[in-house]
């Protein structure tokens, strides 16, 4: 697309697509420099130049024409829209990537692009028993890494899927994300908790390391990817938004605190 083709709808279109195509990244669990890398690749291909402010909630991007000096493209479009819930998707984030080398070699219109990028939102994730079974079955892996027996696994198992049902019950009904932490690492701890204090002995004999499935099984609610993004948001030197992912991590983190402690004291275990 040359530059001169640009007139304000176009540069309106792609300043658009730019946006919801960064938001997305942004939900799906991308770090700032891929967002900004991925937008930069896309518009420059049509001849667009963009700046992008990217924070916690929401993207901010202003689009112009590169030779912004020139009567027909000095005019810029700056549009802002809120990120939605996070929805971690590194598959969706792989396929943004390719669509946008597809644009900067091929140059496909930005109609094709929007067709392309609808296709990538609807794809189909994983359904909810296939997210349980993984959960509870990393979850199980986890305590029999750390030296827990069959028995322990198991607890983990069901304790981790318990726990990851009841988060998404307090997410669907719109509660507050922090809450359904504090809720789900209680529920999780209870079953555990159960276990450890010999609940389930009579069925199957004492296991080896109950307190093993009491700390593994709460580890799907840890945040690695927001963790991980603003470790690498810091050494790219975007710090604001690195300082806010690790404070929404921590924030996490002490909600699981908080959901397990409550139960573990309910049932005075002191040797945790």
């Amino acid at each position: 697309m040359k530059e001169k083709d640009l007139d304000d709808k176009k540069l309106y279109d792609i300043a658009n697509l730019t946006l919801d195509i960064g938001n997305f990244l942004l939900a799906s669990g991308a770090h700032c420099g891929r967002v900004s890398r991925n937008l930069s690749r896309i518009t420059e291909a049509w001849g667009v130049k963009v700046n992008i402010h990217i924070s916690f909630t929401g993207l901010l991007i202003t689009a112009q024409c590169k030779q912004a000096d020139e009567r027909e493209c000095g005019k810029a479009v700056t549009l802002y829209k809120k990120t939605k819930t996070y929805d971690i998707n590194f598959n969706a984030i792989n396929e943004i990537s390719q669509l946008s080398w597809l644009i900067a070699e091929q140059n496909i219109s930005v109609d094709k692009a929007r067709k392309l990028f609808n296709k990538i939102c609807s794809a189909k994730v994983y359904s909810t028993p296939t997210l349980l079974l993984g959960v509870g079955c990393s979850c199980a892996c986890l305590c029999l890494v750390a030296g827990g027996d069959w028995r322990d696994a198991l607890i983990a198992f069901f304790a981790s899927i318990t726990g990851m049902v009841v988060r998404m019950s307090i997410v669907k009904r719109n509660y507050n994300v922090m809450f359904s932490f504090v809720v789900a690492a209680f529920f999780t701890t209870l079953i555990t908790s159960l276990h450890f204090i010999g609940a389930f002995e009579s069925i199957w004999g004492v296991s080896v390391a109950p307190d093993r499935a009491l700390a593994t099984a709460v580890l799907y609610l840890v945040p690695g990817v927001p963790l991980t993004n603003s470790l690498i948001d810091l050494i790219e030197g975007y710090i604001p938004s690195a300082l806010v992912r690790a404070a929404f991590g921590a924030f996490i983190l002490l909600c699981i605190a908080v959901g397990m402690s409550i139960c573990i004291l309910f049932f005075g275990i002191n040797q945790f």
